[in-house]
């Protein structure tokens, strides 16, 4: 079975959702809260409240309503076997949720595409589109939506016949099911998880690891007592095939009834046979193996039915066309083996121009990705630049204080774990206001972007050094891990470097350049020391210095006394 459960949307990323007239926000959340219906035999009903969405998304024009109408009335052309519309809405989808920043709408509706393309029979196309789910998943950490995309992949691979990686792909599902099992309605964790094991065990019986495949087996049952505990119900239809194919390996051909009988009993509920084509198709192994080819002859003679009324894809009406050929030459039914082999041949035909097709409709899908993938990194580039823009100064590019405090506690607290120095000096151009009121601010902001790069290269040349701009002229250092030595290695260094910070005239301390004055607290960090006693200090030393004539840079070790 394919898994895409639709109904549990994590809430833990922050995403760009505008505020809407009450009726729109109620279309919303009825649409989100009935989602469980394509799980059911009440999917039908589900499609009214897609279409709302879909009137408020166009008299709105809101790109977020469009992202939102695209994901529901993807997952209803889904549940009712409408391969072309799920692949356009899905497609159509993605635009608008990159554009909101709804990127686990993206990631599921990426995995949508990764379940309808393999059941064209193209695996490669579709391990891609699985792949581009997982990446949202991993940058995002959308573990529940990750499980199912990687179980998805598993069934590519168990599908191919390649069993070492679809084993390694499921034990990542797992991993990941087990790391986030928060879904709000615990018994639908539970029938995912088991809906796990069943496919993780049907490979295991593929390559005779019997043992395994019956400790996949006992974990399901664990798991189904835990939902009779809860009151809950889970898919008959999957749990039961896979417990029946056990049993069968297992030569316990009463239990092996016994979970046909159930199986059988839920069968409609495997009437969207792209979500359940690895279910059935295992069922039909077993038939085969049983030699039941009259009652299997029911079962595909449905499915057939089913294909032709939705126009399916010929790879999944390939499936049911050759073993109902092969039922047919069993039985030594000619009239049927004739006339399954004569629709084959004509929907294999048919299948060269829906190919053409889709070789058209691939390279369109192509150039569209790549456009979405631009606009991504667009926008990426373009939060990127905001963020720069709201941590730094805009006049000389450093950080500024709301960064200076942030990463400030940051390095105390680091400091105080590793008991090393933490160091905070405040820096200041001597008499700026003087140039200020002589030449004019503008002159004033060429010294203050002067200096500010020095401290850029101080910043640069040594390691655990950080620069930001504190306000008006004054400047902060942080110093990390720094001795004293250090420390005044690198205030002087300072001191000599704003010789190249040339004044207009001579200054009142009888220099032809900037000066600075330069005050500093650094010390080994104690439970109770704060950031502020740091700043008080360095502030107090920063007074001292200026007091004794400015031009100069002094280091305090301690709180209470320079």
């Amino acid at each position: 079975m394919f898994y895409n459960n639709a109904v549990y949307i994590k809430k833990g990323y922050k995403q760009m959702k505008p505020n809407f007239d009450p009726v729109i926000e109620e279309c919303i959340k009825e649409a989100r809260a009935n989602l469980y219906m394509i799980r059911t035999s009440r999917h039908t009903e589900y499609k009214p409240y897609c279409d709302r969405l879909f009137a408020y998304a166009a008299s709105e024009q809101s790109d977020y309503l469009f992202a939102q109408a695209y994901y529901c009335m993807m997952q209803y052309y889904a549940c009712v076997n409408d391969h072309i519309n799920t692949v356009s809405c899905a497609m159509e989808g993605i635009k608008y949720q990159q554009n909101t920043q709804e990127y686990e709408l993206v990631a599921r509706s990426y995995n949508m595409l990764g379940i309808f393309t393999a059941s064209t029979g193209n695996g490669s196309q579709a391990v891609d589109y699985y792949l581009s789910s997982i990446d949202y998943c991993n940058q995002y950490h959308f573990d529940h939506v990750q499980a199912l995309a990687t179980l998805n992949l598993a069934d590519v691979f168990h599908r191919s016949l390649v069993y070492n990686r679809a084993l390694y792909y499921y034990e990542e599902a797992e991993k990941y099911f087990l790391k986030d099992p928060t879904s709000p309605e615990p018994c639908i964790y539970l029938d995912e998880l088991n809906n796990l094991l069943c496919n993780k065990g049907h490979c295991l019986l593929s390559i005779g690891q019997l043992e395994k495949a019956n400790e996949c087996g006992r974990k399901i049952l664990h798991n189904l007592e835990l939902i009779h505990e809860k009151g809950g119900e889970y898919i008959l239809f999957t749990t039961h095939v896979y417990l029946a194919a056990l049993a069968y390996a297992n030569q316990d051909m009463e239990l092996m009834n016994h979970h046909l009988e159930i199986t059988l009993s839920d069968f409609h509920s495997s009437d969207s046979y792209t979500t359940y084509l690895s279910d059935i198709t295992a069922l039909i192994q077993l038939y085969m193996k049983l030699e039941k080819y009259k009652e299997l002859v029911k079962i595909l003679d449905y499915y057939l039915q089913k294909c032709k009324e939705d126009h399916a894809p010929f790879y999944i009406y390939s499936i049911f066309l050759g073993k109902r050929i092969e039922c047919a030459t069993q039985l030594r039914d000619d009239n049927s083996y004739r006339y399954f082999s004569q629709l084959f041949i004509q929907l294999y035909h048919d299948s060269g121009t829906q190919n053409s097709e889709s070789v058209l409709h691939a390279e369109t899908v192509h150039k569209e990705r790549l456009r979405v993938q631009k606009l991504q990194q667009e926008m990426l580039l373009l939060n990127e630049q905001l963020m720069v823009q709201s941590q730094h100064d805009a006049l000389t590019g450093l950080p500024n204080r709301a960064y200076l405090n942030n990463y400030a506690e940051e390095t105390l607290s680091k400091a105080l774990k590793n008991q090393v120095n933490f160091g905070i000096e405040i820096l200041d151009i001597d008499f700026f206001k003087s140039v200020n009121d002589t030449y004019g601010h503008m002159e004033g902001d060429h010294y203050l972007t002067a200096v500010a790069d020095l401290l850029s290269r101080i910043t640069e040349e040594y390691s655990n050094v950080f620069a930001a701009r504190y306000g008006g002229d004054e400047f902060v250092l942080v110093y990390y891990d720094k001795s004293v030595d250090e420390i005044k290695e690198i205030m002087n260094q300072l001191k000599l470097s704003t010789v190249s910070v040339k004044l207009p005239a001579i200054s009142q301390l009888g220099e032809d350049h900037v000066t600075l004055s330069q005050g500093c607290c650094n010390r080994i960090p104690e439970p109770l020391n704060r950031l502020w006693d740091y700043l008080a200090r360095a502030d107090t030393v920063l007074y001292d210095v200026k007091k004794k004539g400015k031009n100069n840079y002094k280091v305090s070790e301690r709180f209470k006394k320079a």
